[in-house]
């Protein structure tokens, strides 16, 4: 049977959803209609009057239009503020209908994959921010894809994919994406570091709050006029965020560059550049990542990401298993932090701390971490078992828990534990 890669991006005004069978070269995406595929699907919600039937996308929103149904809107920022929603008198979590939007709308695969078919699920949002982690984490063990096969991540990394997965001329110097989709304009610059081995790449955002996504009718003279004063102010910010950036191709996004009224901005961004009408990148390049994650290829050897939500290091210790030394890796550079984490026993060989390797990614050389276990029993080397929890608050902030467990009826635990917490620069 063959295998599939999901991407789903999650927006608050728009979602997409992609897809990737693994013999296959592209990505492709569903949608309801050809609206939807065109633009995304509204991340909407209808519930009908008296009734505990709801519908999604451009469903919702013509079902609310007749008036017999309430519309929901604004999900994501409902919930990540942990709002309750109120329909006809009753309170919802904004939580739970998020993810009844989820879901309904990764129906749209039934008639091309079943949850069993799935080998990686990922979602990626515009930031990671705040309460927001935690609002996706729900979502993604409410799927029915198992919450292991599920990858999280945000939009620069799904554009560094997606660009990696384009010829590599396109990316031999600095790439821009200007994402226009509303509510405001933002940019993101792919750049990399080739003097190292490998390649560091990072995705830098900018956003450009003043420059709204307009809402005018082009065939209105007054509104032909306002789009000819935003069109200028997007060509002055062209100017100055193109100096002293050596961009060779760009990607627009968003129906905010399209209907041709933004033609001075375009002529600029044409000279001496390749541009591109881009559509569905972040849910493309969110099955792109799924399927380096299934079927690694030499551009993941040569390339690592490290956006904001990465970490900077390599992080391990050296261990004996089956009588040879080895080095464990407990977190690797690269990897989000808030999929980092691993919990380990051993047996503590020697003395009373436990040593941590750290190794960075920036070339600053290797430092070690010890744990000190003060307050430890007296013992006999190899007698005294050891839980080690390493988990991350942040991309900069690890915590290491250390939990005596003793060893059998001669060396009973004492129940004492160990905390200790490493902040980086």
């Amino acid at each position: 049977m063959p295998k599939y890669i999901i991407g789903y991006d999650l927006n608050d005004s728009m979602s997409q959803i992609s897809y990737f069978e693994l013999n296959n070269s592209v990505p492709e995406t569903v949608a309801n209609d050809a609206e939807e595929e065109r633009l995304g699907i509204p991340t909407v919600l209808a519930k009908r009057k008296g009734v505990a039937q709801w519908e999604y996308g451009n469903a919702a929103i013509r079902a609310a239009q007749t008036g017999g149904s309430t519309r929901v809107d604004q999900l994501l920022s409902f919930a990540t503020s942990g709002a309750k929603i109120e329909i006809e008198g009753e309170a919802y979590d904004a939580t739970d209908l998020l993810i009844l939007f989820v879901r309904r709308s990764l129906n749209l695969l039934s008639m091309v994959l079943s949850p069993d078919d799935v080998e990686y699920m990922i979602i990626t949002v515009a930031t990671l921010e705040g309460k927001l982690v935690d609002v996706i984490e729900r979502i993604a063990k409410a799927m029915p894809v198992p919450r292991q096969k599920i990858i999280i991540q945000t939009y620069e990394e799904s554009i560094y994919y997606y660009l990696l997965h384009q010829p590599e001329d396109l990316w031999e110097r600095d790439v821009c994406v200007f994402d226009y989709s509303g509510p405001f304009l933002k940019a993101y610059e792919l750049w990399m570091n080739r003097t190292t081995t490998p390649v560091v790449a990072f995705v830098d955002r900018t956003d450009f709050n003043e420059i709204r996504l307009p809402k005018f009718m082009m065939k209105e003279e007054e509104s032909i006029e306002k789009a000819d004063r935003i069109d200028e102010m997007i060509l002055q910010i062209s100017h100055e965020y193109f100096s002293n950036k050596r961009v060779g191709t760009v990607f627009l996004l968003g129906e905010g560059f399209e209907g041709g009224w933004c033609n001075k901005t375009l002529k600029f961004m044409c000279m001496g550049k390749r541009v591109f009408q881009g559509r569905n990148m972040y849910s493309k390049g969110a099955c792109y990542c799924g399927k380096d994650k299934a079927q690694p290829c030499d551009l993941n050897s040569r390339f690592v990401f490290l956006g904001q939500d990465k970490l900077k290091f390599n992080l391990g210790l050296s261990m004996y298993v089956a009588g040879q030394e080895e080095y464990i890796a407990i977190a690797d550079a690269g990897e989000n932090w808030y999929d980092s984490g691993v919990t380990y026993d051993l047996v503590l060989g020697g003395g009373k701390s436990i040593p941590l390797i750290l190794t960075p990614l920036d070339g600053k050389g290797v430092e070690t971490i010890e744990v000190e276990l003060s307050g430890l029993p007296d013992r006999p080397p190899k007698a005294s078992r050891l839980r080690l929890v390493v988990s991350f608050e942040s991309e900069n902030r690890m915590k290491i828990e250390v939990t005596d467990l003793g060893f059998g009826e001669f060396f009973p635990s004492t129940g004492r534990t160990w905390e200790k917490i490493i902040e980086f620069g």
